[in-house]
């Protein structure tokens, strides 16, 4: 059995295979006005997340163990944390990004920010502990190029408005403090006490 840390990451590595093969059918619509940034944005996200939790998965341990260093698996970055990082804001902000791309390109610029957050991190700490983490293949090869691409197509197009670029400044920002969070959750203490049923259910 592979231990994925809840439900939604096999629910992701099931809808790897369909949302790259869409994107893939959709390849002219996708390639007219830049609209690769946000409709790349989802694959690339089930890829980086299949990678994470479920092959060769790990990564619940690797973040509260090796990168905020806890001295438990599962705190301070829990599996209903977890839910809520990759699937409310993570799908969330994706499939926002793809419906709001004709209006405005801010929430697809604000996921490429999270794009480029996971580069450093995942990148960072592969350099600093000299090792595989959970996620960095796809970091390096998915996110990278594509924050690459998309941030210098979002510059050239001049679609990026006053408030499209506070909209992708505020979730980058909200991405780059989730650790900060998670440092601060751990020091309170709560990670001496054992989880609740309601924490350690699978969601």
């Amino acid at each position: 059995m592979i231990e994925t840390y809840g439900r939604w990451p096999r629910v992701a590595a099931a809808a790897l295979c369909p949302a790259w093969a869409a994107a893939l059918a959709n390849r002219r619509r996708l390639a007219r006005d830049g609209g690769w940034v946000a409709g790349l944005a989802l694959p690339i996200l089930l890829a980086h997340q299949t990678e994470e939790w479920v092959r060769p998965g790990g990564f619940l341990p690797f973040a509260n163990k090796r990168l905020l260093g806890s001295r438990r698996p599962d705190w301070p970055l829990t599996r209903r944390v977890g839910f809520h990082v990759n699937v409310t804001a993570g799908w969330g902000s994706a499939v926002a990004g793809m419906l709001l791309w004709k209006r405005s390109p801010g929430v697809a610029a604000g996921v490429v920010a999270m794009e480029a957050g996971n580069v450093a991190m995942h990148a960072g700490m592969a350099v600093r502990q000299r090792r595989y983490n959970p996620g960095l293949a796809t970091a390096v090869v998915l996110m990278a190029p594509h924050a690459v691409a998309s941030a210098r197509w979002l510059a050239r197009s001049g679609r990026m408005s006053r408030g499209g670029t506070a909209m992708a400044a505020l979730i980058g920002a909200a991405f780059a403090a989730l650790p900060v969070s998670m440092k601060l959750r751990m020091r309170d203490g709560r990670h001496l006490r054992p989880p609740s049923p309601a924490t350690a259910s699978e969601i």
